[in-house]
């Protein structure tokens, strides 16, 4: 046996480079395997099965089950994560594993962590806090989220993968865990909310997205939200960011108006601190969820363009991964979005749900007028952007008018809050559009 084990170390193998190797029998070699149990990882490529060996990670053995959790709140494995000896991982199916799930290649083999688990990794505002959190807890986890390997991912989601955006989880102890009662805040605590995130107590999951938030159920409202929020000061940066937050707002009700799908969203303000609260559509209830997955780490195991919205979902509706309606609806948003001075349009600032063996778009989030925005450094951008004129994907141009206009309407909405800025009021004087 130390003969196979020193083989597949090399990566998977079928039985006749085993038989190779080693000398020995086909029937000695079935033998054997069969004799390793789960050591061995029976992987279904092509006629003849190539076989790998399994190792253990994360403190959970070599056989970890991915579960999702339902509208009802209710947990069922849909297959499970091999680590493999040579590297990387497979993905074992079961009875009802969205093929999704297995990868480009549909084998369940991957280099490194799968792509719908490295997309729950800590990320964004949040996700800074949580590292800091952790690093202070342990010194192998990095401060920094982006130094996280596969390794400090899977680590991580094994303890802490319980609350993270979408619906899938990690390790069988999430399986066992006792459903806790949720915990709901009132709108009127949001200020000291929005104190202790900018301190590093971190309430709620890891959004992305690097402006500062929190993530709560809602009291008033009955709903998982994510409230976004504008520093306390009186000065120019603050006010910036409530205008980033006020044009959010308008984006996000101008969509709906058009039959968009979007959160619903709320704006209030508290002593000069304004709140952007929106509902998080991958919650349901105090415990049912749903499935949400980035289009950035979709489109690195399907596609590999590494940005602009349509493209990505044309490639994926081109392999039927994607009904065409939603590249349609992608590109529409997308135009929007440079109307309104969003520069902020990255992969993972839109998302998608599995669906069957494919996905579907979710609705639309973080669509604000960012390119107004502070830059890290504290400089203000003054505002100004340049005229926007595309050529369509696959809309045609009278869409592409329909498109312009409805950032005509978020415009002269803009302009008519009494929340906005001066030097946004007298920027709003000309509509952007003409």
């Amino acid at each position: 046996m130390e003969s196979i084990k020193e083989y597949l170390k090399r990566g998977p193998a079928k039985s006749k480079e085993i038989q190779a190797y080693t000398g020995l029998s086909q029937g000695s070699i079935s033998t054997k395997l069969k004799a390793m149990g789960d050591k061995i990882v029976r992987i279904q490529d092509g006629r003849a099965p190539r076989y790998a060996m399994s190792r253990e990670a994360f403190g959970g053995g070599n056989r970890i089950p991915i579960s999702t959790v339902d509208l009802s709140g209710n947990s069922s494995i849909i297959a499970y994560l091999r680590p493999l000896l040579h590297g990387g991982f497979f993905v074992e199916s079961v009875k009802d594993t969205p093929s999704v799930l297995l990868g480009d290649s549909l084998n369940g083999l991957y280099d490194d962590l799968p792509y719908f688990l490295y997309d729950l990794r800590p990320q964004g505002f949040l996700g800074k806090k949580i590292a800091e959190t952790m690093a202070s807890l342990s010194d192998g986890f990095p401060k920094n989220p982006e130094r996280w390997n596969s390794e400090h991912i899977g680590k991580f989601l094994m303890i802490n993968g319980d609350d993270m955006h979408g619906n899938i989880r990690l390790g069988e102890s999430l399986l066992l865990r006792i459903p806790q009662k949720t915990t709901q805040y009132s709108r009127d605590e949001y200020q000291q909310l929005a104190q202790n995130a900018i301190a590093g107590e971190v309430p709620g999951s890891s959004a992305g997205g690097e402006q500062p938030k929190f993530a709560v159920y809602c009291k008033e409202c009955l709903s998982h939200v994510i409230v976004k929020f504008s520093p306390t000061e009186k000065n120019e940066i603050a006010e910036r960011w409530r205008d980033i937050l006020i044009s959010e707002y308008h984006a996000t009700k101008t969509l709906q108006s058009y039959g968009f799908s979007t959160s619903d969203v709320e704006l209030s303000e508290i002593d000069n601190q304004l709140f952007l609260e929106s509902n998080r559509f991958d919650r349901h209830g105090a415990i049912g969820r749903s499935s949400m997955i980035s289009l950035r780490s979709i489109d690195s195991e399907f596609v590999g363009l590494g940005e602009n919205w349509p493209a990505v979902l044309k490639a994926l509706a081109e392999r039927e991964l994607v009904k065409w309606d939603h590249v349609y609806e992608a590109e529409v948003l997308w135009h929007f979005g440079h109307y309104i001075n969003n520069s902020d349009m990255h992969l993972g600032n839109i998302s998608l749900a599995i669906d069957g063996d494919g996905f579907r778009l979710l609705p639309v989030y973080d669509m604000c007028s960012m390119g107004f925005a502070p830059t890290p450094g504290g400089h203000l951008r003054p505002y100004a952007f340049k005229e926007y004129d595309p050529e369509p994907l696959i809309i045609n141009r009278e869409v592409l008018m329909e498109t312009k206009e409805m950032a005509y309407e978020f415009w002269e909405n803009l302009k008519q809050d009494l929340l906005i800025s001066e030097k946004l009021k007298k920027f709003l004087k000309l509509n952007p559009m003409g």
